[in-house]
């Protein structure tokens, strides 16, 4: 008998004699099993998808063994059951990337949504070191043994005990790694930004998947381009919503920003790594959930360009200041080539 076939990228179908096999039990040799890639995943390096046959030996062994496929990333696959967002059509599932980090409140009975975060690969997630760091730190790298944080995928209820839907999964911390040079307030938040590594691996779906990340440095996005946000964070009737609520936001390099707050001193939390985004002239802009991403589209892929930091409340702007992914792009590619199993 040959051993069963189990593969979360793939689509198994196993037959004998023409008739259909459960491939997830040992098999009978000469059964024959087909395998392509799910429709949320695909070959690597740009490799078209295409199926491959197995037949099961009569020793026992498999003459081919299963190969592995890698999620989409940075694509929407729903296009249904929607959602509404302060008078505005959403689409559940409009960013699958996005997870709301939720920690152990002081009652120690249930989880309160402190900050968003990206998916970018099946067991790491991109958010904000702010959410995490305090000045009594020992160490920027955070060995969780306990289940103070969960992260919540496929989750659109801020509700921690609320399971949205059958994709909807509640994962344990095994890691938090903030920069080694986030600094909080003493440095003006530059290097805000932090990799969650996870204690099991995400299930992806066609409204769970990771976000595409640049790590080339190929794209670059223009003044005015508007990217994506989604959060809890509040809106503009200053309430927190109970769902998730997705908004876009005109991009602003930090030159332009900068010069938007030269006759304050906001201008000095607009660090080397950041850029802005929203509306210089007073227009009303949702707040946002801290660690949350703002993703620009490129050739049909969304890709993370910014983790959102701070926002400024002080003038009628609404601007929100992001760090800038291609400046961390190497100190995420190591702990990604450390940490991340396909």
């Amino acid at each position: 008998m040959c051993p069963p076939l189990l593969s979360d990228s793939l689509d198994i179908e196993c037959s004998l004699n023409g008739k259909v096999t459960n491939c997830s039990k040992p098999s009978i040799p000469e059964t024959k099993a087909i395998k392509t890639c799910k429709a949320t995943h695909t070959l690597p390096y740009g490799k078209k998808n295409y199926s491959i046959e197995l037949r099961c030996q009569s020793n026992g062994i498999w003459n081919n063994q299963l190969h592995e496929c890698i999620p989409y990333c940075g694509r929407i696959l729903s296009n249904s059951h929607l959602l509404m967002a302060n008078g505005k059509k959403a689409l559940f599932g409009a960013a699958p990337w996005n997870v709301g980090i939720y920690r152990l409140n002081k009652d120690k009975i249930n989880y309160d949504l402190i900050c968003g975060g990206s998916i970018i690969a099946p067991n790491l997630v991109i958010s904000a070191a702010h959410c995490f760091w305090h000045k009594e730190i020992l160490s920027n790298n955070i060995s969780i043994n306990n289940d103070s944080y969960k992260v919540a995928i496929g989750k659109y209820d801020i509700n921690f005990t609320i399971v949205d839907n059958d994709f909807t999964q509640i994962m344990n911390v095994a890691t938090i790694y903030l920069h080694e040079d986030y600094n909080g307030i003493t440095d003006f938040y530059a290097n805000d930004i932090a990799v969650i590594v996870l204690s099991h691996r995400i299930l992806f779906s066609s409204v769970v998947a990771p976000i595409c990340v640049d790590w080339n440095s190929t794209y670059n996005v223009l003044n005015g381009v508007d990217g994506k946000i989604v959060g809890w964070g509040r809106t503009e009737k200053g309430t927190t919503s109970p769902v998730l609520l997705e908004t876009y936001l005109p991009y602003i390099d930090r030159k332009s920003c900068r010069d938007i707050f030269k006759n304050g001193n906001f201008y000095l939390f607009v660090t080397t790594d950041k850029f802005c985004a929203g509306f210089p002239l007073g227009r009303e802009m949702g707040e946002g959930d801290s660690g949350a991403a703002i993703t620009f589209l490129h050739y049909k892929f969304y890709y993370l360009t910014g983790v959102l930091n701070l926002k400024e409340k002080s003038s009628n702007n609404s601007i929100a200041v992001f760090t800038d992914i291609k400046y961390h792009v190497e100190w995420i590619r190591k702990l990604f080539n450390e940490h991340n199993f396909v």
